[in-house]
């Protein structure tokens, strides 16, 4: 199950690889302002999939002074999201590229809203039926 949030926060000021994987983590609500590994991680995957390979765990931890639990939190944090994938011991962008993955995330959005407005229709069916029903039964007292 996929938990996608998405913050409104402000575009970032220079049009820079660090600074929009910044502002992704902060909209994705990825960025842990403690450690700041999490636009790190977001490159790395990015690059790995845009070159057709994955990154592991222990790839991650070379390049980072965090503990290797550390490093599969957040990229269990990117999983959860819906922004990755693992696959063997290598995690991967969801897609091939961050705009294709984000594509993938819009429809799953979409998709899971139109069943939502189903099921609302289908409350709003029975809150008005029930409704209707208390009506009656304080028009026939």
């Amino acid at each position: 199950m996929e938990k996608i949030v998405i913050k409104s926060a402000s575009k970032p000021s220079k049009e820079s690889i660090d600074n929009l994987s910044e502002w992704f983590c902060e909209v994705f609500d990825l960025s842990n302002k403690e450690s700041g590994i999490e636009p790190v991680i977001l490159r790395k995957l990015l690059e790995s999939t845009i070159n057709g390979e994955g990154v592991t765990s222990k790839e991650l931890n070379k390049n980072l002074d965090v503990p290797r639990s550390t490093i599969i939190y957040h990229l269990n944090r990117f999983i959860y999201s819906g922004l990755a994938v693992r696959q063997g011991r290598e995690y991967y962008l969801r897609s091939q590229d961050f705009a294709s993955t984000l594509e993938d995330l819009e429809a799953d959005m979409l998709r899971e809203f139109k069943r939502m407005e189903s099921f609302a229709e289908k409350l709003d069916q029975i809150m008005q039926s029930d409704l209707n029903g208390r009506r009656k039964e304080r028009k026939q007292r």
